[in-house]
């Protein structure tokens, strides 16, 4: 993938080939701008951190929080199941 001029967040890894990343929590408006430049469509939000819902949006990404993904079983499955919706739409996704 092609970088961006702007600051990724911290750990930003792609993975299958460009259609899912992983990253650190997006800290700033900026961190969301470098990541909407990425085509990324759609963010999976697994951390205890609420997102910038209205910077996501605004940048026209969708976002789905699941709050405590690490320490509960259903809440993981569900954010999986919210990545695989996302390569059924052959949207970009973010998980983080």
């Amino acid at each position: 993938m092609a970088e961006s001029a702007q600051t990724l967040p911290r750990i930003f890894k792609w993975f299958g080939e460009g259609q899912f990343a992983a990253s650190g929590f997006p800290e700033t408006e900026e961190e969301l701008c470098a990541v909407a430049a990425q085509g990324i469509k759609h963010i999976v939000a697994a951390t205890r951190q609420n997102p910038d819902t209205e910077t996501i949006e605004r940048l026209g990404m969708t976002v789905e929080a699941f709050n405590g993904a690490s320490s509960d079983l259903t809440t993981l499955d569900a954010a999986v199941e919210s990545l695989h919706a996302a390569a059924l739409r052959d949207d970009k996704a973010l998980i983080h």
